[in-house]
């Protein structure tokens, strides 16, 4: 499996101000997700979050995103998360490589996440708990409030003969 991130930082007049492009790590929590769905257990994908910390980003034990400064006091202004339509999904089955391909694409609004943004996931809202699926960090972006925050995720899932993977 394998995930990467594409963010666009822009202006009200669409123009951009910033972008990143970003590998992604699965996480512990996100690893119980998918294996949640063979018994029917797990829902979908239903939102995106951002956050603070630039805490290490191989480390899958980290089940949430941070906001705060990183002193205590108050991090990003606004929502931090956004529901993500189900139409927003986009999968396709590349057969050359043996993979299904899984493209997202959300939008944090002008109104949301305002700060320094340095981390984002893709959660399962699932009535009060929320499962973050993965999560990835970036070199820093002050998003003002006058900015939209664009994630485009993509996640390939292999299929095939996979013994190759094991060492």
């Amino acid at each position: 499996m394998k995930g990467t991130l594409h963010l666009q930082l822009r202006d009200r007049d669409g123009s951009l101000v910033d972008e990143r492009r970003v590998h992604n790590t699965v996480l512990r929590t996100g690893g119980g997700l998918v294996a949640q769905l063979f018994t029917g257990s797990a829902g979908p994908i239903t939102h995106m979050a951002v956050g603070t910390s630039d805490a290490d980003p191989t480390s899958v034990a980290v089940d949430g995103l941070a906001n705060d400064d990183g002193a205590g006091g108050p991090g990003l202004q606004g929502d931090v998360s956004a529901p993500i339509p189900a139409d927003a999904f986009l999968i396709d089955d590349d057969e050359l490589h043996q993979r299904i391909v899984v493209r997202v694409r959300a939008t944090m609004p002008e109104s949301a996440a305002v700060g320094t943004v340095r981390e984002a996931g893709l959660v399962s809202r699932q009535g009060s708990d929320d499962v973050l699926y993965n999560r990835v960090v970036f070199a820093p972006i002050e998003k003002g409030p006058d900015h939209d925050l664009t994630l485009f995720w993509e996640v390939e899932f292999p299929y095939g003969d996979l013994q190759w993977l094991v060492q």
